[in-house]
C-alpha cells in the first residue's frame, strides 16, 4: 500500500567568488548541500547544519533567500512530496569534505553549472541565480 510523504527540505548554493558547489549523488545526479529540517529545527539551521555535514564547510555569514522548490514523485514504493527552502550563502574556502552521501564535488561557473543533470528539486534552483 503506497503511503503520501510530505518533507521539509533546506538547499543552500555555496559560492567562492564566482563558483558554486555542486554535489554528485551516488546515482549519478547532481545537487547543492542540503537535506532535512528537523522536527523543531529552524530552517536556517538546518540549511548551516547540512551544509557543514555534507561538505565540511561551515556558513558563518548570512543566508539569502532565494526561493522555494518542491517535486512529487515515487520512491520506495510511496508518493513523496518534497519541498525545498533554496538559500545561497558565500564560502571564503572551496575545500571540500565530503560525507558519504555524495562521492564528487565540483566548483563550476553559473553557465557551466547549466549543462549538468539535477534531481527532481535541484533543477528549478539554476533558474533562481
Amino acid at each position: 500500500m503506497s503511503v503520501r510523504i510530505q518533507e521539509l527540505n533546506v538547499y543552500v548554493v555555496v559560492k567562492n567568488r564566482d563558483r558554486i558547489l555542486l554535489l554528485k549523488r551516488k546515482d549519478g545526479l547532481w545537487e547543492f548541500p542540503g537535506g532535512s529540517v528537523d522536527w523543531g529545527e529552524q530552517p536556517e539551521g538546518a540549511a548551516r547544519r547540512e551544509t557543514r555535514e555534507e561538505t565540511g564547510i561551515k556558513i558563518t555569514g548570512n543566508l539569502e533567500l532565494l526561493g522555494i522548490t518542491s517535486a512529487t514523485y515515487e520512491k520506495d514504493g510511496h508518493e513523496k512530496h518534497s519541498v525545498y527552502i533554496v538559500y545561497s550563502a558565500d564560502s571564503e574556502t572551496n575545500e571540500v569534505s565530503l560525507s558519504k552521501e555524495h562521492y564528487e564535488y565540483r566548483w563550476l561557473t553559473k553557465m557551466e553549472a547549466d549543462f549538468m543533470k539535477y534531481g527532481y528539486n535541484a533543477e528549478p534552483v539554476m533558474s533562481m541565480l
